[in-house]
């Protein structure tokens, strides 16, 4: 069967004509599998701002603004191999990388290295896209680019299963999966060929407290009912938070997901939750907490896109992969420029109101890219991770190829 994709990406645009190579389904719908247990998953989103230590090139030609202003960084420039910047070519570090960069796309093999790092990006991009089912909390806000890629921009069937990355090494596993990187953190102990490759969404969090309750201040919550969950990244921000006022988690009680009837007297948790919780209290008794004393985020949980590094190192896999991540690339744009776009598509899995969107969009950022303080950032929560779980914090050279820069770059054709 011959059949035409097109893919928008900024002022470009993908145009071409291909041969079946798997069977393709209906073009550009998405549902969502059977709810199960959501996983658990944040949101966050402060500026990514200037790469740090191993930053690559940045797709967007330097600092642009996300849905909510702040300058976010380019493609994290972090080889599936390495944690140094820069793409490197395919076939660095023995069974762990991911596939090279070739070329523009079309002529012969890409720069894959025999049997070390898996397959160069191939030649000529030739047949339809295939279905792809997509694990992750089906309620998320910060899957809005997922549904507007599935909306038409993916050229084929998307199904969200409730899930996330662990999915990826179950019985019949997605493709791809969506989760905070603490989770990402979590299970890459025991799977190490875990692959962050896309940050679906930064979002910002904020602690949202009750003046009737005592709290005027940070270090009034202490001894006082929080709502958030322990291990995941609500968690780790209320353990930043805390720590600016020298409190740590063990000093509040942890109460259940925020909501407008939930009873904590504080709440630090993702959207839409944070802003029904938010909404519930009225302006004079609500005060919210958020920076440093200069101003300054103390986290934004990056909401990745993950794949394993044998699915990346498998042709036909990588290829549907890296056209996927591309049609989230012009999705994010999409949402940048106008979000009243997808709060159509979101209403439904989100079982909130547009209005409560809107709000909920001031706190998360779509990007469109990989950040470049991916490595930084794991780095950094790792140290709080393993003592939570109490085991050996890993080193950032050790974090550094759950990180695969290339699909991005592949997606850019850079």
């Amino acid at each position: 069967m011959i059949s035409k994709f097109r893919f928008g990406l900024g002022s470009r645009v993908v145009i071409g004509a291909c041969c079946a190579l798997v069977a393709c389904g209906g073009g550009g719908s998405s549902s969502d599998g059977a709810a199960g247990a959501p996983s658990s998953a944040g949101q966050s989103g402060s500026a990514a701002g200037a790469a740090a230590g191993a930053s690559g090139p940045s797709p967007s030609g330097g600092a642009s603004s996300g849905a909510g202003g702040a300058p976010h960084g380019g493609v994290a420039g972090l080889s599936s191999s390495a944690g140094n910047g820069g793409a490197a070519p395919a076939g660095a570090g023995a069974g762990a990388g991911g596939a090279g960069l070739a070329g523009a796309g079309s002529g012969g093999a890409g720069s894959g290295g025999a049997g070390s790092g898996g397959a160069g990006k191939a030649g000529a991009d030739t047949g339809p896209y295939p279905d792809i089912t997509l694990a992750g909390l089906t309620t998320a806000v910060e899957l809005a680019p997922v549904r507007l890629a599935a909306s038409g921009i993916y050229p084929a069937k998307v199904t969200v299963t409730s899930g996330g990355v662990d999915a990826l090494f179950g019985t019949n596993p997605p493709l791809v999966a969506t989760n905070a990187e603490t989770q990402a953190l979590r299970s890459s102990v025991q799977h190490p060929n875990l692959r962050i490759i896309f940050t679906v969404c930064e979002g910002l969090y904020r602690i949202v407290a009750k003046k009737s309750a005592g709290i005027q201040t940070l270090a009034d919550l202490k001894g006082k009912t929080v709502d958030y969950t322990t291990g995941t990244s609500s968690a780790y921000f209320l353990h930043q938070m805390l720590g600016l006022v020298n409190l740590s988690e063990s000093d509040v009680k942890a109460g259940s997901a925020p909501s407008a009837n939930s009873g904590g007297q504080a709440a630090a948790y993702w959207e839409p939750n944070m802003e029904q919780y938010a909404a519930a209290i009225s302006a004079t008794d609500r005060v919210e907490f958020q920076k440093d004393d200069q101003g300054h985020e103390v986290y934004r949980e990056l909401f990745d896109l993950h794949a394993t590094a044998e699915s990346l190192a498998d042709p036909t896999k990588r290829r549907t992969i890296v056209g996927f991540v591309r049609s989230l690339i012009t999705a994010s744009e999409k949402i940048r420029t106008d979000p009243t776009t997808v709060y159509p598509l979101m209403t439904g899995p989100t079982g909130v109101s547009q209005a409560v969107l809107v709000n909920s969009f001031k706190y998360e950022r779509y990007a469109g890219t990989l950040v470049a303080d991916a490595l930084d950032q794991l780095t950094a929560e790792e140290v709080w991770h393993a003592k939570v779980n109490n085991r050996t914090a890993r080193s950032r050279a050790e974090l550094a190829p759950l990180i695969d820069s290339s699909v991005v770059q592949d997606a850019l054709g850079l």
